[in-house]
């Protein structure tokens, strides 16, 4: 019987191994990340619910047109009289009149304290800066469930 001398000397390549390592810790970071980012809470969602269900709360709609005209619609509430209910705001300078629609939110939100969701309805040429103001005045004023509605 003879012996075999092996070599037992031998070298292995771990950058591969390595590489393939840390390309896997990437893509895990990046799942991770995508799905934190990727949720949403819907529960604060109008109308997920029947309509049996729905408590009627009152509810702003407001409606941005050209020259930074404003139209306030205020549906179901008793407590706003018609004339508050449905009026339009003429802009300013091209502008949005916000001191004219502060003191409008303030009356309405004083005559009626459960005013406090609000939708907004701008046009396609309406800019993202001026649908971000109206949605910071609205917070400012007590409004809290905010959306905007498609075009």
């Amino acid at each position: 019987m003879r012996k075999h001398n092996k070599h037992l000397d031998f070298e292995i390549n771990l950058i591969p191994c390595i590489d393939l390592l840390s390309v896997c810790i990437c893509f895990l970071l990046l799942t991770a990340v995508w799905l934190h980012i990727g949720s949403m809470n819907v529960k604060q969602a109008v109308g997920g619910q029947s309509q049996a269900e729905t408590p009627k709360k009152p509810l702003l709609w407001v409606y941005m047109g050209q020259g930074g005209q404003l139209t306030l619609n205020v549906q179901q509430s008793s407590l706003i009289p018609s004339a508050l209910a449905n009026l339009k705001l003429a802009g300013l300078e091209g502008q949005t009149n916000m001191a004219e629609m502060v003191k409008v939110l303030t009356q309405l939100t004083t005559k009626d304290p459960d005013l406090k969701t609000a939708l907004i309805q701008p046009q396609a040429q309406s800019s993202y800066e001026e649908i971000i103001t109206l949605m910071d005045e609205f917070k400012k004023l007590g409004l809290t469930d905010l959306g905007v509605a498609p075009l």
